[in-house]
């Protein structure tokens, strides 16, 4: 696992998703303490970010996001023409009954756009901020979630159900 660029390990099991520098079109998905390979997927083009939950997989390129069956590992579903993501930002909900994924809707804006990974639908478009995102997670419950401009001066929590706002937290001190 010689320069690996992004691992992630699903919760506290053996499982992980790598990308290495030699080839960050490929994602591998191995079990760390037996030292296999279980399957691995090549992409059209680089992978910015991989997010896990016990039921999917979140492979996330420049301009689109593949999701995959934890079961098997099969492509479920492919969001095209995402908006451009250079950063690969994007926060998957680890609840499994909420399964939420959550990308940036604008390259311009801080728009969010929340996607229903259980049933394959989009769901809100949240108008989070008005400076492109930065930052954005889910809560333990996949109900909330939490955003942050490039100006850094605001959090915002929002429901991941109705957009609703729920919580705006700033920097600094007002008297």
């Amino acid at each position: 696992y010689d320069d690996v660029c992004i691992i992630e390990r699903l919760f506290s099991s053996s499982l992980t998703a790598l990308v290495s520098n030699q080839a960050p079109r490929k994602l591998k998905v191995c079990h760390f303490k037996k030292g296999t390979e279980i399957c691995s997927y090549s992409f059209a083009n680089t992978i910015l970010a991989v997010k896990l939950n016990r039921l999917r997989l979140i492979v996330c390129l420049e301009e689109s996001i593949y999701i995959h069956n934890m079961r098997d590992m099969k492509v479920l579903h492919t969001i095209r023409d995402v908006p451009s993501n250079r950063e690969g930002l994007c926060a998957l909900s680890s609840n499994s009954d909420n399964s939420y994924l959550a990308y940036p809707g604008s390259s311009l804006t801080g728009e969010v756009q929340v996607f229903d990974t259980l049933n394959l639908k989009p769901g809100i478009m949240i108008s989070a901020h008005e400076s492109p995102l930065a930052a954005m997670a889910f809560d333990m419950s996949g109900t909330k979630l939490a955003t942050a401009s490039n100006k850094g001066t605001v959090i915002r929590v929002h429901s991941a159900v109705d957009g609703t706002r729920l919580f705006e937290f700033r920097r600094g001190v007002r008297r």
